[in-house]
């Protein structure tokens, strides 16, 4: 349940700009921490290259000195793809038992982890171009020093 209160709009009413969405950034390619804004379950349909199969939709949040972007990442839960989903989980910081990972659900929304970022070219109209995670890269806890907060 939100925060806050809901107004439902109707489809003719005039809607404000206002603060939250911004605008896109493209970031340049490189390594960026982030902070998992949302996580929702689904279905992924199946095509060319993958099953049908459940998936996991992740928005990652990243805040440069450029502004703050959102980035939708969908994890297909398949054979093929354990390796991606490993990388995702041990970014966020979970743990690696005799080389394997549990998908620990419920640690997600609010996680924080580290990810290369590229720019692609849009499917269906290269001219577009957007954020995607090449890779999640490993944990590094946080190092603490005496004095220094």
């Amino acid at each position: 349940m939100a925060d806050y209160e809901a107004k439902e709009l109707g489809w003719d009413d005039e809607v404000e700009k206002g603060e939250g969405g911004g605008d896109f950034v493209l970031l340049p390619p490189g390594d960026y921490e982030f902070t998992v804004e949302s996580f929702e379950r689904a279905r992924h349909p199946g095509g060319d290259k993958s099953p049908e199969c459940n998936k996991a939709i992740l928005k990652l949040r990243i805040d440069t000195q450029e502004g703050t972007t959102l980035i939708t990442e969908n994890l297909l839960l398949y054979d093929k793809m354990q390796w991606k989903i490993a990388q995702f989980f041990l970014c966020i910081g979970e743990k690696e038992i005799e080389g394997k990972v549990r998908m620990n659900w419920p640690a997600v929304p609010g996680a924080k982890g580290k990810a290369t970022i590229e720019v692609t070219p849009g499917r269906d109209d290269p001219t577009k171009k957007f954020n995607h995670v090449k890779r999640y890269l490993p944990y590094e806890p946080k190092k603490f020093e005496a004095g220094k907060f």
